[in-house]
């Protein structure tokens, strides 16, 4: 892992960001190089140190995804032009080169949670008699899932890559967020009538959580 700059039209100061993928540092979109370079090497130190103190995540074996909990073969074929998962396996042209795969993988795995949630969702409403405003799919890197103050759910795409009973928590906890806009003991009780084994769902979740990553391996 190394640090990834990105620059930013409206940033007015250099910034570094840990993340589960590794350090971002955020720059304004000016920012000379010799600058970056500068601000690069007086926190060598301190970015060696973070580095080291991320977890580890293993590698998927050669053209592999995840899905679900599961490990899922990826198999490149002749002849056809888009990305498809069929028979716990998934397609891709063989022309398509990790940039690609990538891409498409990601809308696959968002058009899956929106179904997903959404199925979810109406057993959440029949149960607890509340109906959130609005459902949406994001890529957070600090968050599972939010709820708003308008009640507009949020849940991360990459819980798609982890047990379909871990995603279930998630939306649970969020749905419960409808009604107690706290962590108090109301809320938890709440989340337990709809999703009783929440010690397990987050301990996985702290245990494995960083291993969630859309990425492919070559």
């Amino acid at each position: 892992m190394t640090v990834k700059v990105i620059r930013h039209k409206r940033r007015k100061y250099a910034a570094f960001f840990v993340t589960p993928e590794g350090i971002e540092l955020r720059i304004p979109a000016r920012l000379p190089n010799r600058t970056v370079e500068a601000i690069l090497h007086d926190h060598k130190d301190w970015i060696n140190d973070r580095l080291a103190a991320l977890p580890h995540v293993p590698a998927l074996p050669s053209d592999t995804l995840l899905f679900q909990g599961k490990t899922v073969p990826l198999v490149r074929r002749k002849n056809i032009d888009t990305f498809a998962f069929e028979e716990d396996t998934f397609i891709c042209p063989d022309t398509w080169d990790e940039t690609h795969v990538r891409a498409a993988y990601e809308r696959f795995l968002r058009v899956e949670a929106l179904r997903y949630v959404t199925a979810r969702s109406l057993l959440y409403e029949r149960t607890l008699d509340v109906r959130a405003k609005k459902i949406r799919i994001g890529h957070q890197k600090a968050r599972w899932g939010s709820c708003s103050s308008t009640g507009t759910i949020s849940i991360n795409v990459r819980l798609m890559l982890a047990p379909s009973e871990v995603l279930d928590y998630v939306i649970a906890h969020e749905w419960a967020h409808l009604i107690h806009f706290d962590h108090s003991k109301a809320f938890w009780s709440t989340v337990a009538s709809i999703y009783p084994d929440v010690k397990a769902a987050t301990s996985w979740l702290k245990a494995n959580g960083h291993t969630l990553q859309i990425k492919k391996t070559n």
